[in-house]
């Protein structure tokens, strides 16, 4: 068993890496706030292009500020997602223990490959948010109980490739492998070269309809889905989950229909430190890594 900390240099001081919250904040919404938090990682600090950026993270969440990337056991990649095959270059040279990729792993699949190849003797876990929080690990391992899977329906917005992947990787974890898709609409609402997609994406046992909101109206993430045995609804971007179970109409003789059987408020705002636990028993442990990079990408996606 490891005793000492694990020093950790992001690359990328932009929101997700510092901007989302603050030390006193209840949530832990950021990379930095997550290091801080935990007892066996050490903030080395941020690196950005933008050393000003990098300077104004350094002093709200401690660490050094950098020009150039630095050494440290784990490098966490915070950058655009179109540069992110350059930053893994660049982390790889450094030879860390481990890297921390922020999805997608990239924008186009002939760059995930090389990314994938480039990091092959390096652990790499990809923050799908939601891979991190207890309650969708416990619906991912109850699966076979759920029955299965008839149809469901999707709402999100900000690109296929940026937002889309995290609807993309919780259905994956909850229902299963996609077997293929269909596009019927894209709608450019926040990037010019990731349009947000409506379409439909078919299982073995059934179809997910995954529908495109304009961003510049309002931010959703919702997902329904009906089983065999169950109804879940996924709320507010994953904060809430309800689950209805099918039972006999008391009032319509022979019908059967959904009851609420539960409802939860997830710890979504803390999957980021769930993240770091996750990575910390891998490096001391061997322990399994709960989003991997070659389990993160499904090709034609």
């Amino acid at each position: 068993m490891i005793s000492d900390k694990f020093s950790v240099l992001i690359t990328g001081a932009g929101q997700i890496a510092a901007g989302y919250d603050a030390p006193d904040s209840d949530a832990v919404l950021t990379h930095a706030h997550a290091i801080i938090s935990h007892p066996q990682f050490d903030l080395v600090g941020f690196h950005d292009i933008d050393i000003e950026r990098a300077k104004q993270a350094s002093l709200k969440w401690g660490g050094g500020c950098f020009s150039t990337l630095q050494k440290a056991d784990v490098i966490v990649i915070c950058t655009p997602d179109d540069v992110h095959l350059e930053s893994i270059k660049q982390a790889v040279a450094l030879e860390p223990r481990f890297i921390i990729l922020e999805k997608p792993v990239a924008r186009q699949y002939k760059d995930v490959l090389e990314i994938q190849n480039l990091a092959k003797d390096i652990p790499v876990q990809v923050n799908f948010t939601r891979r991190f929080v207890p309650t969708f690990q416990e619906l991912a391992a109850s699966k076979d109980s759920l029955g299965a899977f008839l149809t469901g329906a999707g709402l999100y917005g900000k690109g296929f490739i940026h937002n889309g992947s995290h609807m993309i990787d919780l259905l994956r974890l909850i229902v299963g492998e996609i077997e293929s898709l269909e596009v019927f609409y894209e709608l450019y609402d926040f990037y010019s070269d990731d349009p947000t997609k409506t379409l439909v994406l078919r299982f073995i046992d059934g179809e997910f309809y995954m529908r495109g909101v304009d961003c510049k109206h309002y931010t959703i993430f919702e997902l329904d889905l009906c089983f065999e045995k169950a109804r879940i609804q996924i709320l507010d971007g994953g904060r809430c989950v309800k689950i209805y179970n099918p039972v006999d109409s008391q009032i319509y003789d022979g019908y059967v229909v959904l009851n609420l059987h539960s409802e939860k408020i997830t710890e979504i705002d803390h999957a980021l430190l769930n993240l770091y636990q996750n990575v910390y028993d891998h490096l001391t442990c061997g322990s399994q890594l709960l989003s991997p990079i070659d389990g993160a990408v499904v090709k034609g996606l």
